[in-house]
């Protein structure tokens, strides 16, 4: 290295300047993630934040846990910016006021990021008020669940997975099921209805067959633009992935029996795939580097196992067999949702 650029800039100084601060100074967005902050990867076409900002004493470098690149801020200004080393000293003194020497002419500006864009251009979202508008515990899958939890328990599971009620089939309480990504972005959101006679044999299942997606009938009555793409795919429960950092995570099936199990078992942050045709890497990005407990239906834990054994990188999976060793005999589909109302008989 030029014995120049040691005499200009105090290279100790520049690599000691918070990195988080250097990050936003850059336009990264930053995301808080328990004892270390992340943003999106400037090394690679990042769709999750997987670059870590870690700081601490004696501790102030990026490191990107999917392709494993990263270093000092020097390093990251060099990469956003598309800078020299030079350059990227020249950037870091001048923005915040650290050389040995007055710093001369210019200053680097940044050119376009090779950071990957989250948002596709052609997708839409529906804007979140259209959501907060229909969240309630007058729907009726939570007046299922007030009949098996505490009332308290339920309304704030509502409130942490935004379940609203609609109305539909001849129903004014239809379960409203909102697909929210980590950036809070609301893809869709699936309807059903359920049972609420405590009495009936269907008492917390769905109509069969009656699912539906809010996305399509919105754009024929004119509450979302006509011409909108509304094909962004998400787990649902992805939303609150930032908001537990720490949480062992367990994924399931469908959006039911994630608000059942994290009733059941709140130390856990419950997400679901919504089908099987969503365990593909680019939805289970959000999860890298989580400890994953997978609960297949106990008809599905071979389909599972294989599915998630080709992706084991991403995150630390551990596929159980709980539903398959607990579901009584005659019921394949049996799934956690059973299994608590089972108990709560």
């Amino acid at each position: 290295m030029d014995s120049t650029i040691h005499e200009q800039y105090d290279l100790e100084r520049l690599r000691a300047i918070p990195i988080v601060g250097v990050a936003q100074r850059l336009g990264l967005q930053v995301w808080r993630a328990g004892v270390i902050h992340k943003a999106l990867c400037p090394w690679h076409a990042d769709h999750h934040p997987s670059l870590g900002l870690v700081t601490g004493t004696d501790k102030n470098f990026c490191y990107c846990y999917t392709c494993g690149k990263g270093g000092s801020t020097i390093d990251l200004a060099k990469q956003v910016g598309g800078w020299s080393f030079q350059d990227a000293c020249q950037w870091l003194s001048a923005t915040f006021g650290i050389s040995t020497t007055t710093v001369r002419g210019y200053v680097p500006q940044l050119r376009t990021r090779p950071v990957a864009v989250v948002q596709e251009p052609a997708m839409s979202y529906i804007p979140t008020g259209m959501v907060d508008e229909l969240v309630t515990v007058e729907n009726s899958l939570c007046q299922c669940l007030m009949q098996m939890f505490h009332p308290k328990s339920v309304e704030w599971i509502c409130e942490e997975y935004r379940l609203g009620a609609y109305t539909m089939w001849g129903f004014d309480n239809c379960t409203v099921f909102p697909n929210i990504d980590w950036q809070w972005r609301v893809c869709n959101l699936k309807v059903q209805h359920y049972e609420t006679d405590t009495e009936s044999s269907r008492f917390g299942h769905s109509q069969k067959n009656q699912c539906y997606m809010l996305a399509s009938i919105w754009k024929k009555s004119g509450k979302l633009p006509p011409n909108g793409c509304y094909e962004a795919k998400c787990l649902f429960g992805e939303h609150l992935l930032l908001r537990y950092p720490d949480m062992v995570i367990a994924l399931v099936e469908s959006p039911k029996n994630a608000i059942y199990g994290a009733l059941a078992f709140p130390k856990m942050l419950w997400v679901a795939t919504g089908n099987k045709s969503m365990l593909q890497r680019r939805y289970l990005e959000p999860l890298r580097s989580r400890d994953v407990i997978v609960i297949p239906d106990a008809d599905a834990v071979q389909d599972w196992t294989n599915l998630i054994s080709r992706m084991r990188d991403i995150a630390n999976f551990t596929v159980s067999d709980f539903c398959l060793r607990h579901a009584p005999e005659g019921q394949p589909k049996f799934d956690i949702a059973d299994y608590v109302q089972q108990q709560r008989q």
